[in-house]
């Protein structure tokens, strides 16, 4: 019975890998007529922005620490950003040993053009399932999406008490 268990976990592991490469193809090619723009640092940063900035803007440091990235990480992504004109940086008048970020018009034109493009290169997948089997995989995802949070909440908690990783075959 554990040879079939394990079957099946292979199968899943092959399917969603399959699944994120087929997406990445698709969405490359979704995005192939829109402006070059770093569209996921984009993304990132106006995430950033709203969830932690005020006044259209976010500290380098407060976007650092956020992400979880070093300093010379993020400056590098705002750098690419900058040269490609999505991005402005700032001294704080209020402070000027403190940097602001702020997208620029270009910037915001680029990203939600992007986004557009991807979105509607979902909504054609999604056109393509039948509303049955949107319905059932849409409840999958949930369950899926539960379990894998369960799991990884375990796993936290295991390690957080002085446990070791229950595989560390990876």
């Amino acid at each position: 019975m554990a040879t079939n268990r394990n079957n099946e976990l292979a199968g899943l592991v092959q399917f969603l890998a399959h699944v994120n490469l087929l997406g990445k193809r698709g969405m490359r090619a979704a995005l192939a007529g829109q402006p070059k723009c770093r569209l996921g640092m984009l993304e990132h940063l106006h995430t950033m922005i709203e969830q932690h900035g005020h006044n259209d803007s976010i500290y380098v440091s407060e976007l650092a620490k956020n992400l979880q990235q070093s300093m010379p990480a993020v400056s590098r992504g705002l750098r690419y950003l900058e040269q490609d004109g999505h991005i402005r940086r700032e001294a704080d008048p209020n402070d000027r040993r403190k940097t602001l970020v702020y997208i620029t018009p270009e910037g915001e034109a680029a990203r939600l053009a992007g986004e557009q493009a991807l979105n509607d290169y979902i909504s054609r997948i999604i056109e393509r399932i039948s509303p049955d089997d949107l319905t059932r995989m849409l409840a999958m995802k949930d369950v899926f999406l539960a379990a894998i949070e369960a799991e990884n909440n375990a796993l936290e908690q295991n390690l957080k008490t002085g446990g070791t990783p229950y595989d560390t075959d990876f």
